[in-house]
């Protein structure tokens, strides 16, 4: 549970910085899935996977081979680009699956506003 709520607290980190850039932005119903966040900014769509980790490095091996698959297909049915966040302590890197491409990288900020904790 405690990680979850770290988990949470990212995607919500993310979603802010991606706000600060000119994006807008909501958490995928249901989260938990293989899109965490939808981020639109002009034509520019992306689902967001959010990856998250305590430790001082992150590696783009931290989609599984099913994950990615899920990813791929559930940003295909949405019409989105499918990109990795990776986060570790507050600095993010959004990467695009399944070529590996960084697109925005960036230090997140605490949390400017409070979220309903449904």
């Amino acid at each position: 549970m405690l990680e979850y709520k770290y988990g949470r607290k990212k995607e919500l980190q993310v979603g802010e910085f991606l706000e600060k850039k000119g994006y807008s932005w909501e958490r995928s119903p249901g989260s938990r899935g293989s899109i965490d966040l939808i981020a639109k900014k002009g034509r520019r769509k992306w689902g967001i996977q959010v990856k998250a980790t305590r430790k001082d490095y992150v590696t783009y091996t931290r989609l599984t081979i099913d994950e990615e698959d899920r990813l791929l297909k559930d940003a295909n049915k949405l019409n989105v680009k499918p990109i990795l966040a990776l986060v570790t302590k507050n600095y993010v890197w959004f990467i695009t699956v399944p070529d590996e491409g960084l697109v925005l990288k960036g230090k997140l900020k605490p949390l400017k506003y409070v979220y309903d904790e449904k």
